[in-house]
């Protein structure tokens, strides 16, 4: 892993993702934003598997060469960012805290997907444009599928629903994460980390 720097070269980048929602987002927001980049993005199915196999995704990038490899995990309800780092392998907890070469990245989303979905007022407004959302300066707080649950009736009615893989198929098209950075830290640390790979100097 690494080699993607050299010239001529077309970077690719292995994303382990916590579940379906995730895949279908990333899918369209990876592949449209940093278009000269080849993605791998794997389903894992749940946080504790994706957790527990990333030793494993990891071997499995560096045997086909990827420039590197993301993890992208919820922080739920863990305290901080630093408990949910705990949860991984050492090994894969050292290698994410290589300062030279590193080649694996955990990436926490404070503190989970829809607090980034909920970073772009544009995007969230353009899907449901009855709501009227503004985003607060940081949306890595508490309750934001709740948030997103009262957005969804104010839109459709009370007794409308909320389908997590529907909402993500929706919000892609028009998420844009230049807006997004400014609303949301966990996703700024994202998005700087996997641009700088898919495009290096």
């Amino acid at each position: 892993m690494g080699a993607g720097h050299a010239r001529g070269h077309s970077v690719k980048i292995g994303v382990g993702v916590e579940g379906p929602s995730d895949l279908n987002f990333w899918s369209k927001v990876l592949h449209r934003e940093l278009s000269g980049c080849r993605f791998d993005i794997r389903n894992m199915k749940n946080r504790d598997k994706l957790i527990r196999e990333t030793p494993k995704l990891f071997e499995q990038f560096k045997d086909l060469h990827y420039d590197a490899g993301f993890i992208l995990v919820d922080r739920d309800r863990n305290p901080c960012v630093t408990s949910v780092y705990q949860e991984f392998d050492q090994t894969v907890r050292q290698e994410a805290r290589r300062q030279d070469g590193r080649c694996l990245f955990i990436c926490v989303a404070v503190r989970e997907l829809e607090a980034w979905f909920l970073a772009d007022a544009s995007a969230i407004n353009s899907i449901l444009p009855k709501v009227n959302y503004v985003a607060p300066p940081e949306t890595g707080h508490a309750g934001t599928k709740t948030r997103i649950k009262e957005l969804l009736r104010q839109q459709h009615g009370p007794d409308f629903g909320y389908n997590e893989i529907f909402f993500a198929k929706q919000i892609a098209p028009k998420f844009s994460p230049a807006r997004a950075i400014q609303h949301s830290r966990s996703f700024r640390y994202f998005w700087e980390r996997i641009a700088a790979t898919a495009r290096p100097a």
